[in-house]
């Protein structure tokens, strides 16, 4: 089969639709398929080493730097017709997505989108003169569902928000973004406590995502501010840069936590991997994720989850045997006292860390996942 992956997002923008759209890739040619990546050109200093990758020409946006906005107008356009695609799976609504329709539509190849992002909550990231409201932003995501073949939603939550918008229930399929498990088997290179001068008695309580205001990264400072005071012997460590760093940064110093917290910028998923299997714990406290990849990431290494259990975190964390604990509202005391219970219950912590490893094997695969989405496909094709 020839897959055509559309996407607005892709590394070296490090980000959940980026992990997601490369595992797609890679455990699709392993099932024999040819996979062709449309992207934006993230700069023109950064060269891929990847093969069937096609980068089209784009602009930084102007309120998150980090983001590009393709302009889908290259040579590559005339190659496209030529590469007999069967099926088109477009990542987002915006330009890369608005592509994806148009050569579904003038190709008459059927058109699959997957919905992993929560855009009502990043609509502050617009300035207020055109910033959609909400029910308009509602109506934008109804509307791309509505053009799509098939949609897919990562977890249940976020199917029924879908449904509750006006898209029909049949239209949408639940399928969890996988993870490669194989690569959480791997010896350790990059070792955080000598890196950072962390002792080997210290716990390390860990963050990884984008330094964005939706993250509530603010908040987890606050609560290992207070974790810190009953347990001295523990760190912070923050991967990930944003808009949020410098504001974040000045937190730290206010509440004079500096020399535990640490904040080492984004970094490549193979050490982000190394830190998720050397950290304690791992803490999340967003509101807007769609599914929580990096919490699926974290329990695939065996380290146990503190987070706030809404959206699609609430529907991995809402199971037994998932190996986290869920916060049900944003409450300081309530996510000291779970983590504190975690770190210092040995027999607590060795279950949830079993169980962690167990759940994702179980339901979480990037194989099971891509079958899955690959059946979605076939049955299209059929039709």
């Amino acid at each position: 089969m020839n897959i055509g992956i559309f996407s607005d997002v892709y590394f070296p923008q490090k980000n959940g639709v980026s992990t997601a759209v490369k595992l797609y890739k890679e455990e699709m040619e392993k099932l024999g398929h040819n996979v062709y990546l449309f992207v934006p050109k993230y700069s023109s200093n950064y060269r891929r080493n990847e093969k069937n990758v096609f980068e089209f020409p784009a602009i930084k946006f102007l309120f998150e730097k980090e983001q590009r906005i393709a302009i889908p107008i290259s040579t590559d356009i005339f190659k496209i017709k030529d590469l007999n695609l069967d099926i088109i799976h477009s990542q987002d609504p915006f330009s890369m997505g608005l592509f994806a329709e148009f050569l579904s539509k003038v190709l008459k190849i059927k058109h699959v989108g997957t919905h992993h992002t929560m855009y009502e909550y990043y609509r502050n990231y617009l300035p207020l003169i055109i910033r959609p409201t909400l029910k308009q932003t509602q109506k934008m995501i109804k509307k791309w569902c509505l053009k799509l073949d098939k949609v897919i939603a990562p977890t249940k939550n976020i199917k029924d928000l879908l449904v509750s918008y006006g898209v029909p229930e049949e239209h949408i399929v639940v399928i969890p973004t996988g993870i490669d498990i194989k690569k959480f088997n791997k010896e350790i290179e990059w070792n955080i406590r000598e890196e950072y001068g962390i002792d080997p008695e210290d716990k390390v309580i860990l963050f990884v995502g984008r330094l964005g205001p939706e993250k509530n990264i603010d908040f987890l400072i606050r609560v290992f501010h207070k974790v810190n005071h009953f347990m001295p012997n523990t760190k912070f460590l923050i991967i990930g840069d944003g808009i949020e760093r410098d504001k974040l940064e000045e937190l730290v110093l206010d509440l004079q936590i500096q020399e535990d917290v640490i904040f080492s910028g984004g970094q490549p998923r193979e050490r982000v991997i190394d830190a998720y299997k050397q950290s304690d714990l791992f803490v999340f406290s967003s509101y807007t994720e769609t599914q929580g990849l990096v919490i699926l990431e974290s329990m695939a290494a065996g380290t146990p989850v503190v987070a706030l259990g809404k959206m699609g975190v609430h529907d991995i964390l809402n199971h037994e045997n998932a190996g986290g604990v869920m916060i049900k509202e944003l409450n300081e005391d309530d996510f000291v006292e779970a983590i504190l219970k975690v770190l210092n219950d040995q027999e607590l912590y060795e279950k949830l860390s079993k169980n962690a490893v167990n759940f994702i094997k179980e339901n979480y695969s990037i194989e099971v996942s891509v079958r899955k989405i690959i059946d979605v496909y076939k049955e299209l094709l059929a039709k």
